[in-house]
């Protein structure tokens, strides 16, 4: 099916029904959620019994687009509420506005009606048409649409799809590969669908508009196109607040980074536990294989700041003391040298009456050791 055979079931199927269900996944992008919101306004300015279901928590990026008002929690809303009475106590029966109250009034038939008589109930789902935006199949619809199967088995589904997203949940998907976001091309089927009556006012080009900022990032990634600038100029001229939309973008970016670096900061037992369960796989990760089969280590320190700090400074008293001991190692032990024999006192026993001969005479003359050698010194 071509893309504009596909689109113009879409809005056939819009025309031909008055009950309309406008959906997204269960976890939407701004630009979604934005295109939802225009939708549905417009769709209910064209006479539609339209609603937008959304369970989850709105982002700050569009709460300035008063989506409360908008967006219905759950699909409760949609189901009739049924007051059964015995048709044979009935004549006939009216209502009638009166300030805040819708009153309905039962004419009984020869008898009289309490509240015993009254049965009440819940019935099916009022719904014809669903609309599902970037919805890929059942499994990743919201949630509060999953709960009720019998909505999509009863209601024709229809859904529109951008870039990479495609689907096999209804009967007819509306995919453009090309388009920026779903916003950008809700513009071009409310272009199909307006009258002389009812066009795009300021609310619906504002909310539009939004998701395609958001999802262009404010015109500055590859999503933009002349065919976006285009729109969005469109959207400007129809009363969209460009300067409004770009500072609330803006601001929501501002409050979202700390809660991504607390996301990135905070690690759960388990996760820590599946950490080092593939410590390995990390390791082998940081190795580089070159082409003749050597491999490259990486040796770069992790942690933050303190923790490299401290393992840089270990590193360094590790290496202070490594050199310290090639140094010791390097100097010779000093070797104790015997003392001299003169130094060394003598141990020589002397006996009585003997002098030994290396005493020295202190008057002078010639020492001699015997009376015996005296006498042969003599001749």
């Amino acid at each position: 099916m071509s893309n504009g055979s596909a689109k113009q079931k879409v809005i056939q199927s819009i025309k031909d029904v008055t009950n309309i269900l406008v959906t997204v996944s269960s976890s939407p992008s701004v630009d979604e959620l934005s295109a939802a919101l225009g939708l549905t306004i417009f769709l209910n300015k064209l006479g539609k019994h339209a609603t937008a279901v959304f369970s989850g928590d709105i982002p700050p990026a569009i709460t300035f687009l008063n989506p409360d008002k908008t967006f219905e929690q759950t699909a409760d809303s949609l189901r009739d509420f049924i007051i059964a009475l015995d048709k044979e106590k009935a004549d006939h029966l009216r209502y009638k506005v009166v300030d805040d109250a819708v009153k309905i009034f039962i004419t009984p038939y020869r008898t009289t009606i309490t509240d015993k008589d009254l049965e009440f109930s819940q019935g099916d789902y009022n719904v014809e048409l669903v609309l599902a935006l970037n919805v890929e199949n059942s499994e990743s619809i919201d949630t509060a649409l999953t709960a009720h199967g019998k909505i999509l088995h009863d209601a024709t589904v229809v859904t529109i799809t951008a870039g990479d997203v495609k689907s096999g949940l209804g009967s007819v998907d509306w995919h453009e590969s090309n388009a920026s976001g779903v916003s950008e091309m809700v513009v071009e089927l409310l272009d199909d669908l307006k009258t002389p009556k009812v066009t795009l006012d300021e609310q619906m080009a504002t909310a539009l508009l939004t998701g395609i900022v958001a999802v262009t990032e404010r015109f500055s990634n590859s999503n933009t196109s002349s065919k976006v600038m285009t729109t969005a100029a469109e959207l400007m001229a129809a009363g969209a607040n460009q300067q409004l939309v770009v500072s609330k973008i803006a601001e929501s970016e501002v409050e979202d980074e700390p809660q991504k670096i607390e996301k990135i900061e905070e690690k759960s037992p388990e996760k820590e536990e599946a950490s080092e369960d593939k410590t390995e796989e990390v390791e082998k990760d940081e190795e580089t294989v070159h082409a003749d089969g050597t491999l490259s280590i990486s040796h770069e320190k992790k942690g933050d700041v303190d923790e490299v700090a401290e393992q840089t400074a270990k590193e360094k008293q590790e290496e202070s003391a490594r050199i310290a001991e090639e140094k010791l190692a390097k100097i010779e032990p000093i070797k104790e040298e015997p003392q001299a024999e003169e130094e060394k006192p003598s141990e020589k026993i002397v006996s009585k009456g003997e002098l030994s001969f290396e005493e020295t005479p202190l008057m002078g003359g010639t020492l001699n050791a015997t009376t015996t050698q005296a006498a042969e010194d003599k001749i």
